[in-house]
């Protein structure tokens, strides 16, 4: 998976290149490494630290989302300088100025308190729960929201893994679908409906951009450029933001072969964990279907924003039997030359 992801990405470097007469910047590989954090964690739970990894990554996690709606408070309210977070900060639209939220990290830290509150409503549990909400609320990121709102809402009522599953499987195809519809159909673009918001006219203007480049190259897309002012050249004089517009902009960048691969990753991150205990699956596995039903409008999964938590599920998954099956590896009869050389050596 590790050597079938890096010629992928190298691949597209190189198709960037190609296009514009450039030498490769080999060096770009590592904006994209955030997706190869399942093989550290792989790594982890193999060596029988899979517990104690998802402890750190959840005291993190909760740590984050305290930290973050404190210093989001305090910049809204203008007690921080503005010069300070400037890096962080999203101010392109009505909604105002943001700090940029670390959604998959958040989502997870999330989820786990509301199945801890599930379970048994504690002071503690409660509390971290509501820190967590509202970094979620501060983050002002109105899908995102919206798909964990939904997934709450289901998992609170039904708790049923095949429900929620299908849930964040109908919403990924019926909005990649709506995306992709404007490829099928060159004289509609998906995202003018949305145009009267500045977030929308703008994705709007993206999706235009990319669906051109696109047609030129339908197999390799446009490639990946080394940095969004790398591609003015080409583009015009916008700075495009192939997350912008979803699917389209996983095509445009990874080219079809990883539009499909991005499409298996998404199916495979709502997978119920159900090789771990209920306060770490659930959280994983809702982690896993918002992922999953985000995919449409933005590639969370394999962004820096939401790649390690993918790392996290593709490392904890495909582990899980190799762990099962050591318990009866040990208990394995001993074989008598074996036995004779134990004996031996005990007395």
């Amino acid at each position: 998976m590790a050597i079938g992801y890096v010629a992928l990405v190298m691949n597209q470097l190189a198709v960037f290149a190609d296009k514009l007469w450039l030498p490769v910047n080999t060096n770009a590989f590592f904006q994209y490494i955030w997706v190869m954090s399942f093989v550290p964690f792989a790594g982890v739970c193999l060596a029988g630290g899979r517990t104690y990894l998802l402890k750190c990554v959840i005291g993190y996690g909760t740590g984050y989302c305290c930290l973050y709606a404190l210093v989001s408070m305090m910049q809204m309210a203008g007690v921080l300088p503005a010069r300070i977070l400037a890096e962080l900060v999203s101010d392109l639209d009505f909604r105002g100025a943001r700090i940029f939220l670390y959604s998959g990290l958040a989502a997870l830290t999330y989820f786990y308190w509301l199945v801890q509150i599930r379970t048994r409503i504690t002071w503690v549990s409660l509390s971290f729960f509501l820190i967590c909400a509202l970094a979620s609320l501060l983050s002002l990121s109105r899908v995102y929201l919206l798909v964990i709102f939904c997934l709450s809402l289901v998992f609170m009522i039904s708790p049923k893994p095949a429900l929620l599953r299908f849930s964040a499987a109908t919403v990924l195809g019926v909005g990649t679908a709506f995306v992709l519809s404007g490829m099928a159909i060159p004289s509609f673009n998906p995202f003018d409906l949305f145009a009267s918001d500045v977030s929308g006219a703008y994705r709007a203007l993206e999706y235009e951009v990319m669906r051109d480049r696109i047609f030129a190259d339908p197999l390799w897309g446009f490639g990946m450029a080394p940095t969004a002012d790398a591609s003015k050249p080409f583009l015009g004089a916008y700075l495009i933001f192939p997350v912008d517009v979803g699917s389209v902009g996983v095509w445009f960048e990874f080219g079809l072969i990883g539009l499909i691969l991005y499409l298996v990753i998404l199916w495979r991150c709502s997978t119920p964990q159900r090789s771990l205990p209920m306060k770490y699956g659930w959280p994983l596995f809702l982690t896993g279907t918002m992922l999953t039903a985000y995919g449409w409008m933005a590639p969370l999964a394999i962004a820096p924003g939401g790649a390690t938590m993918t790392g996290l599920i593709f490392a904890i998954g495909p582990t899980a039997h190799i762990q099962q099956a050591r318990p009866k590896e040990h208990q394995q009869p001993i074989s008598g030359t074996l036995k004779r050389a134990l004996s031996a050596r005990q007395v």
